[in-house]
């Protein structure tokens, strides 16, 4: 196996893009996200780290998208179309809202959809020929993926945005399902692969604008994809499901410090022997499609790749599940094939065992440390001195407290332990010093999400996981200013993360 060179000493922010601030109910493609990668560069930063970009259905995870190819339409920037002609300033009025610090997912259900039909049917009045010819060049360039997408994004619209399981005589790809969307479904097919168009378009100036501030811009994989997706729609021979189209087991992990009834995915487990069968050429594809995207990807759960927590699909939790052999190897060795040039990291947060320790060390990937998970007494993987260089240390990541959270919520040994650690007498600098001990560790790269530089509570945290409520939610009000950035660039000088 090609062993991936480690990243060179450095820091970055996690920050989602809906968390940005806008004036359409979500963080957008637009100048607030370009006025982020210029904070970023003042602070000295050389990653910017996203959650998934897919487009999310019910739960609003990025865990969960109808696609592991294509980009969420609720990211569009809608200026964007105003510079392009398609829309005008009056309507593009009617649907401004002010940002009270949390995405507003029922305004956009209910309203997003008039706004871009309204842009779809301008672009047709008025687009120049060149703008429908790079259309035309787009569709026939993602051919691959996004014919099936459009396909299954306008079934879903038809039977009223049911899940895939539900779709009358069409619940995985069959002639029928493509005969009777050519006949019915054509412009809710063109239209989707508009929106497709239009976020590949916006998404490559601001990768291009992260290039010019000499900014990485790390993405994220979800190992699993949603059983309501393109994906199992179109390739069931790669999923583990029955005769009628619906899982026969699916994805979780076993009970740990977030559940102590596990976690209960509920997505479909692949059938790794067919994928194996083709060269694992879905995968590869996936990871191309991401790598245009991307300079660096997080694979999530990766573990799961060593070994994967089997759970039988009519299961209320995920106590009794199994745990079986993954690909291995053989999939990092896809990956690698399919990168064009881009690097990884692997979350290896949860059961690490033998086989996992092995396959990290043998691809290269860094792993992750989280600093919450240090202070139980013990001489916790986790803890600076015991943190390797080939790693991406976080204070916490999207699924745990924020750093000020965590001090508010921790045990009294933890705080205890943590407080003797850092050498630190007061509590209310606890935040800080965490911040501080990621700068200060061995590992190349340092990401810290931007709530703890902002020294907020848990009012910011991204997910419970194990929840369906009231996550993925958080957003700025203001941009980040200056002296922020001042101070974190500061920070990292110390530590020669510049």
């Amino acid at each position: 196996m090609k062993k991936q060179k480690p990243f060179p000493r450095g820091h970055g922010i996690l920050m989602p893009i809906f968390s940005l601030n806008s004036q359409y109910g979500i963080g957008t493609l637009g100048e607030e996200a370009k006025s982020f990668l210029d904070f970023l560069s003042r602070a000295g930063c050389n990653m910017w780290q996203l959650l998934p970009l897919g487009p999310t259905g019910y739960g609003n995870s990025p865990y969960q998208c109808f696609s592991a190819f294509a980009g969420n339409s609720y990211f569009l920037n809608p200026e964007w179309f105003l510079k392009m002609g398609w829309i005008s300033s009056e309507l593009l009025q009617k649907f401004k809202i002010p940002n009270t610090g949390r995405v507003d997912y029922g305004y956009l259900y209910q309203n997003r959809k008039e706004l871009l039909g309204e842009i779809f049917s301008q672009f047709k009045k008025y687009a120049t020929v060149n703008q429908k010819n790079e259309l035309k060049e787009f569709k026939e360039k993602n051919d691959y993926w996004l014919k099936d997408y459009t396909v299954f994004l306008a079934l879903k619209e038809h039977f009223n945005e049911c899940g895939r399981g539900e779709f009358p005589r069409f619940k995985t790809k069959n002639e029928a399902a493509l005969l009777f969307a050519e006949k019915n479904l054509k412009n809710e097919m063109e239209r989707f692969a508009f929106l497709e168009y239009a976020f590949e378009k916006q998404w490559s100036e601001i990768k291009a604008y992260a290039k010019q501030k000499k900014i990485l811009l790390v993405g994220d994989i979800p190992l699993y994809v949603a059983n309501d997706s393109a994906d199992v729609w179109a390739n069931p021979q790669l999923f583990q499901l029955d005769d009628l189209g619906n899982p026969t087991d699916v994805a979780g992990v076993p009970p740990d410090d977030f559940s102590s009834t596990g976690q209960l995915w509920g997505n479909p487990l692949y059938k790794w022997e067919n994928h194996a069968l083709n060269s694992y050429a879905w995968w590869k594809a996936r990871i191309f499609r991401q790598s245009e995207f991307f300079d660096v990807i997080r694979i999530d759960h990766f573990i799961g790749i060593s070994n994967y927590y089997s759970i039988p699909v009519d299961a209320k939790n995920a106590i009794n599940g199994e745990w079986k052999k993954g690909p291995r190897e053989e999939l990092i060795n896809a990956f690698l094939e399919a990168s064009n040039g881009i690097k990884f990291i692997a979350e290896d947060l949860g059961v690490v065992t033998k086989d996992v320790r092995k396959l990290i060390k043998s691809s290269g990937f860094p792993g992750m440390k989280i600093l919450q998970f240090a202070f139980d007494g013990s001489d916790n993987p986790n803890l600076l001195h015991n943190i390797p260089k080939n790693a991406v240390v976080y204070t916490g990541t999207h699924d745990n407290h924020t750093a000020v959270g965590f001090f508010n919520s921790c045990t009294k040994n933890e705080r205890k332990n943590a407080r003797k650690y850092m050498n630190v007498k007061q509590n209310k600098v606890l935040a800080y010093s965490l911040i501080k001990e990621c700068h200060k560790s061995r590992a190349n790269t340092v990401i810290i999400p931007l709530y703890d530089y902002l020294m907020l509570d848990d009012q910011a945290r991204i997910n419970l996981p194990a929840t369906t409520n009231n996550n993925w939610e958080w957003r700025v009000t203001k941009a980040p200013d200056n002296m922020l950035a001042d101070e974190i660039r500061a920070l990292a000088d110390i530590y020669k993360r510049l």
